[in-house]
C-alpha cells in the first residue's frame, strides 16, 4: 500500500498547489475588496447596500451567497468569502473522489494496476488515503490563508475561533463529499461518465442547500452534504454533533460501497 501510496501523491502534487492556489487568489482578491466595501458601509451606506441586497431575488442572494449576511460585519463578510472559495475546495474534494481510481480506466494504466499482486481493496484503500492527503492539504491551506487575510480585518479572537471552528466543518464537509465521489464513480465503467456524475451530485447538494438555508430551519440540513456544516449556522450555533455522526456514517457508508463495487469490477479493456 506505502508504493502505492507514494505513487498516487507523486501524481497528485501538482494538482494540490494548483487548487489550493485558486484558493488563495480568492481569498487574496476578497481581502483586496474589503477595503472599499469598509468605506461603502461606513455612516448610512451599510443601510443602502442591505436594501440593495434585498432587492436581489432570494435565488440570486443565494446563488452569490450573501443570503441573509450582514457585510458590515467582519463575520458575515467571511462567511460571504467562505461561500465563494467552498466552490473551488468542494468541487476538488468532489472532483478528487470521483477521478481517483477511474483515472487510471482514462490513463490506460488500470491493466497494469489491478493486475499487480494487490488485492483490489488494498489499490482502493491506498487511493483513499491519498485522497485524504489532498483534501487535508487543500484545506488546511485555505484555512491557514483565510487566518492571515481576515486578520487586517480584525483580530477579535472571537471572530478568529469562529474561522477556526469553520475550517473543521470545511474539511469534514470535503471528507464526505470525496466519499461520496468514489462511491458514485465506482458505479460507471468509463471515466468520464464517473466523474460527470459526481459533478452532477455536487450541484444537487448545493440545489438542496440552497433550499435548506431557504428554509431557515438547520435541521433540515440532513438532506445535503453541503448543509451539514453550513457556514452561518456553524459560526453562529457550533458544529452540530449529530451532523458530525450522520457525516461519518456516510463516509463509512460510501467507502465500504465503494471497496464492494471495485471488488469485483471489470477494469481491464
Amino acid at each position: 500500500m506505502g508504493t502505492i501510496l507514494k505513487q498516487e501523491l507523486r501524481r497528485t502534487r501538482f494538482s494540490m498547489i494548483l487548487w489550493s492556489a485558486i484558493a488563495g487568489l480568492i481569498i487574496f482578491f476578497g481581502m483586496l475588496e474589503y477595503p472599499a466595501l469598509a468605506q461603502i458601509t461606513g455612516a448610512a451606506g451599510l443601510g443602502a447596500m442591505q436594501d440593495a441586497i434585498a432587492a436581489i431575488p432570494v435565488a440570486g442572494q443565494l446563488v452569490f451567497g450573501v443570503y441573509n449576511v450582514n457585510l458590515g460585519d467582519p463575520i458575515g463578510y467571511y462567511i460571504v468569502m467562505y461561500y465563494w472559495v467552498g466552490l473551488i475546495v468542494f468541487t476538488h474534494a468532489m472532483y478528487t473522489g470521483a477521478s481517483m481510481v477511474a483515472k487510471e480506466t482514462r490513463d490506460k494504466t488500470a491493466e497494469f494496476l489491478f493486475t499487480k499482486p494487490y488485492p483490489r481493496q488494498t489499490i482502493v484503500g491506498a487511493k483513499i488515503l491519498a485522497a485524504l492527503v489532498n483534501l487535508l492539504v487543500v484545506g488546511l491551506v485555505t484555512l491557514m490563508l483565510s487566518l492571515v487575510g481576515m486578520l487586517p480585518i480584525t483580530q477579535d479572537p472571537a471572530v478568529l475561533g469562529q474561522i477556526l471552528l469553520s475550517g473543521v466543518g470545511l474539511f469534514l464537509t470535503q471528507c464526505v463529499l470525496a466519499a461520496l465521489g468514489f462511491c458514485v464513480s465506482a458505479l460507471f465503467k468509463s471515466y468520464r461518465g464517473g466523474v460527470f456524475a459526481a459533478m452532477a451530485v455536487l450541484i444537487l447538494s448545493y440545489c438542496l442547500m440552497f433550499f435548506v438555508q431557504y428554509s431557515g430551519n438547520p435541521l433540515l440540513g440532513w438532506l445535503s452534504p453541503l448543509a451539514f456544516f453550513e457556514i452561518s449556522n456553524t459560526v453562529l450555533n457550533g458544529i452540530n454533533l449529530l451532523f458530525v455522526l450522520l457525516a461519518a456514517v456516510v463516509i463509512a457508508v460510501c467507502l465500504v460501497l465503494t471497496q464492494r463495487l471495485y471488488r469485483g469490477k471489470e477494469m481491464l479493456g
